[in-house]
């Protein structure tokens, strides 16, 4: 009884964080090889799911009269009331600014896991497209360097467990896996695509050079290049690591 109070108010301090927030949607984090959503095109980190067959998933407000509550759908429950059907998403890119309708079948007819083969997180899509650190400098022999970060054209967008909105939450996520493997998604705006880098944080590799080695930027002067903002981008697959699943993420759909 004690862990299930502790789980529930966990989900409530979750969700308490988006209260008033109404540019909500469930953000892709990653997509499995072969899965109905990657035949779909759906792309990691930058792409999120705001509706489906023709409602949003999350309520519009509409005709709502105070004190009433948004009528969201139970996104999970819709697709296995869908299996095998074809299911119409919403979905809204934020490096390009635009939504775009996709079509997919919900199944598990494919090696992987989930209905689409998707890890998705509740998150705020307004001004999402600015919450983005960039690489400006890698040390030699540094983590980041070994791990293969670009200076100038990478970009840190986070984890299948938190998206990186501030410098904040990535030294928390580099702290938490101090001398372990990290998977982080990075987006590379020469190449279009966001890719799946393995790092491991450590000091080790000189003293006082910290846990990454690498100087980055965030704000308005580090955003998203003119240049690529006329593509949706696309994203490697990676397949659900089961040996990762005692660690908090998002859920697979």
């Amino acid at each position: 009884m004690g862990n299930a109070a502790t789980s529930a108010a966990h989900e409530e301090d979750e969700f308490a964080e988006f209260d008033g927030i109404e540019t909500l949607g469930y953000r892709v984090l990653g997509v499995q090889p072969e899965s109905p959503a990657a035949k779909a095109g759906l792309v990691s980190f930058f792409d999120f799911i705001v509706g489906a067959n023709g409602e949003m998933l999350l309520g519009s407000g509409q005709d709502l009269e105070e004190g009433d509550e948004y009528d969201d759908i139970d996104f999970p429950k819709l697709l296995k009331e869908n299996k095998g059907k074809p299911v119409g998403l919403l979905v809204w890119n934020i490096k390009c600014q635009e939504k775009r309708e996709v079509e997919l079948i919900p199944n598990d007819d494919w090696p992987g896991a989930g209905l689409l083969g998707v890890t998705i997180r509740l998150d705020n899509y307004g001004g999402a497209d600015e919450r983005l650190i960039k690489v400006l400098s890698v040390e030699e022999n540094s983590p980041a360097s070994i791990a293969g970060l670009v200076s100038m054209q990478d970009y840190l967008l986070g984890t299948t467990i938190v998206s990186f909105a501030s410098t904040d939450v990535l030294a928390n996520t580099l702290h938490e896996s101090y001398e372990e493997v990290v998977e982080i998604y990075v987006y590379n705006s020469d190449s279009d695509i966001v890719r799946v880098v393995p790092l491991m944080p450590t000091t080790s590799w000189r003293r006082g050079g910290g846990m990454l080695g690498a100087e980055v930027g965030t704000g308005y002067l580090h955003r998203l290049p003119h240049s690529c903002r006329d593509t949706i981008g696309q994203s490697v697959e990676r397949k659900e690591r089961t040996a990762q699943s005692h660690k908090k993420k998002g859920p697979v759909m």
